[in-house]
């Protein structure tokens, strides 16, 4: 069973970057359902993978650093490069 385990980790990961064809859909869905260790990793691989979709479009963009600390950065970076 590992090597079967090994092959369906794989197809639940490729299911997240492309279209999966039909018998690796009912390859994957059978196991899933005879083996709780394979459903729980493709259950915590999609929780993450949509949680760092979402971080993706959320960019950092809209965080600024106040400008007393950038100043702050700007001569500790200043001071290092004069040693």
């Amino acid at each position: 069973m590992k090597h079967a385990c090994e092959e369906i980790s794989r197809l639940a990961s490729e299911k997240l970057e492309r279209p999966l064809s039909f018998v690796e859909r009912v390859r994957l869905r059978l196991h899933l359902l005879m083996c709780s260790a394979c459903r729980h990793y493709d259950a915590h691989i999609t929780k993450l993978h949509r949680i760092l979709k979402t971080r993706q479009k959320n960019t950092w963009s809209d965080v600024r650093l106040p400008s007393d600390k950038r100043e702050k950065i700007k001569a500790s970076l200043n001071d290092s490069g004069d040693e």
